[in-house]
């Protein structure tokens, strides 16, 4: 009996000891989940604040400076010969002004990184034109300043046999037989978007095209369609007053029709937590910008004016009885003051001015050689003195012979032709790009001495992140294609002329 009582008290302190030693267990392990829960949020705290944020409008204010971030391209901003240009860039700046602040302006290489910009507060303001469906992918972006429509065309450098498509008799042989064409698209960008929606693909044909995807951060749009005038691929997509823009700088570009949908709302951005910043460029856009028409509207029309007075001047310049321009005896005198070639001077004339002495460009350079107003000061001029045609053209050859005279000496080797190449591309961009570009050519292993496809090449190269942030390369980054184009222009209305100087010499 006694052991029965023994044997029931031992069960009963085991039964509490398992019970006991349970809760001390659970207990021990409901602290440990406290403590790490407690250690999280602390490391939480902890990483919030000291991770970078936005500024709000009373820092702005301390620091004088708006800091407005944005793709490198011709339409929003860049800089060129020591003065900075674009449409988004004129507007951000007359915005920055109107907030009594100076404008500061951040260039990365993607949407994406746009947006990083502005989350981590690298940027207040975001003046790369935003569409409305590339926002809703970001939850803390909100749209401010200037807001307009655009949609979306396909454009390439040659006309495309897309016609061939539309027989709706086609078999399936047959249409494996048809030619296709690459059409290439950044990754993730407003244009990959467009592609991607199905309500657009349902309307518009895309059976002609092979879509070739391009990293993010490897170009953008301007860049893309740069690659597609030099033949790297077919058609590319892009906004349609971009794209009217850029056929000013490619004439032969062909533009396709607007997208069937494409249409979207564009804007600058700030972050959800800009309220008073984004307040009052609202307030200042409203008297600033007219939003009711497509924005590069007033440049586009500038420029294509422009263009069609030109125009007109290359008709009635084409001169008889051997002349070129009403302008020879001044490129004969000047070139044989300074040992130039006139008919040299003449094409460079025809391809920067077309032959009109008071032209004045909208990037700031004057007269028949399209001369900046800082070159006129360095040779002892004021801006307003260089409209006058003879002046013009001497100041242009004491600034071309100083580069023939500088590239001949670095470059020793190099021949005639080759020699004109480098310093008319030095005369558009300015030597420091042109020798960034022969420094590459030493290092890559092409011939530093040659232009076609050796130091022409490695200035397109300049474009690349993987070739402009070399040691060799002291200026940085420069898309290098409309200097080529500038280039090829020059030289060939050079030759043209020669050939019609020649032909009237032995008549």
């Amino acid at each position: 009996m006694s052991e029965q009582k023994d044997n029931s008290r031992s069960q009963s302190e085991t039964k509490w000891y398992n019970r006991m030693l349970t809760m001390v267990v659970i207990g021990v392990f409901a602290l440990v989940c406290l403590l790490f829960i407690k250690i999280n949020e602390r490391v939480e705290v902890i990483e919030t604040e000291r991770a970078p944020k936005p500024r709000t409008w009373s820092e702005i204010v301390a620091s004088d400076t708006l800091n407005a971030v944005t793709l490198q391209t011709s339409f929003t901003a860049f800089e060129y010969r020591g003065r900075w240009y674009g449409n988004e860039y004129d507007n951000a700046k007359a915005v920055a002004e109107a907030l009594g602040l100076k404008l500061k302006i951040i260039f990365v290489k993607s949407e994406d990184a746009i947006a990083d910009s502005l989350f981590w507060g690298a940027a207040d303001l975001a003046i790369w034109p935003t569409a409305y469906s590339v926002k809703e992918n970001y939850w803390f972006l909100r749209a401010t300043g200037p807001r307009w429509a655009d949609g979306q065309c396909i454009a390439s450098s040659r006309k495309l046999k897309t016609d061939l498509y539309k027989d709706s008799l086609l078999t399936d042989s047959a249409l494996a037989e048809l030619p296709k064409y690459k059409l290439s698209l950044i990754k993730d960008s407003h244009q990959w978007n467009v592609y991607q929606n199905r309500s657009i693909r349902k309307l518009y044909d895309f059976r002609p095209y092979v879509i070739d995807t391009i990293a993010t951060d490897s170009l953008n749009t301007e860049l893309l369609t740069d690659s597609m005038i030099v033949g790297l691929t077919d058609a590319v997509m892009l906004r349609c007053n971009v794209a009217r823009l850029m056929r000013d700088y490619y004439p032969s570009l062909v533009v396709s029709d607007t997208l069937p949908n494409s249409i979207d709302s564009l804007a600058w951005m700030v972050t959800n937590v800009a309220d008073t910043l984004k307040h009052k460029i609202d307030s200042i856009s409203s008297e600033l910008f007219d939003n009711t028409t497509p924005h590069y509207t007033v440049s586009i029309k500038r420029v294509t004016e422009q263009k069609r007075s030109r125009t007109k001047k290359i008709h009635y310049y084409r001169m008889k009885d051997g002349a070129i321009s009403p302008y020879d005896d001044i490129f004969k005198q000047k070139g044989k003051e300074y040992g130039l070639d006139w008919c040299l001077l003449a094409g460079i004339a025809h391809t920067e001015s077309r032959f009109n002495a008071s032209v004045i460009s909208t990037k700031g350079p004057l007269g028949l050689m399209q001369l900046m107003p800082s070159t006129a000061r360095i040779f002892g001029h004021e801006p307003s003195e260089v409209l006058d045609p003879e002046l013009n053209v001497d100041i242009a050859c004491q600034l071309l012979t100083r580069i023939i005279k500088s590239v001949r000496k670095r470059v020793p080797g190099v021949s005639d032709e080759d020699l004109l190449s480098f310093s008319l591309a030095g005369y558009n961009c300015g030597l420091a790009h042109v020798y960034d570009a022969i420094r590459l050519a030493e290092t890559l292993g092409y011939d530093p001495n040659v232009w076609p496809n050796s130091v022409e090449h490695c200035l397109r190269l300049k474009s690349d992140p993987q070739y402009y942030r070399m040691s060799v390369v002291k200026q940085g980054k420069f898309n290098g294609a409309f200097t080529i184009n500038y280039v090829n222009t020059v030289m060939s209305a050079y030759h043209e002329f020669s050939l019609k100087a020649a032909k009237s010499n032995s008549e």
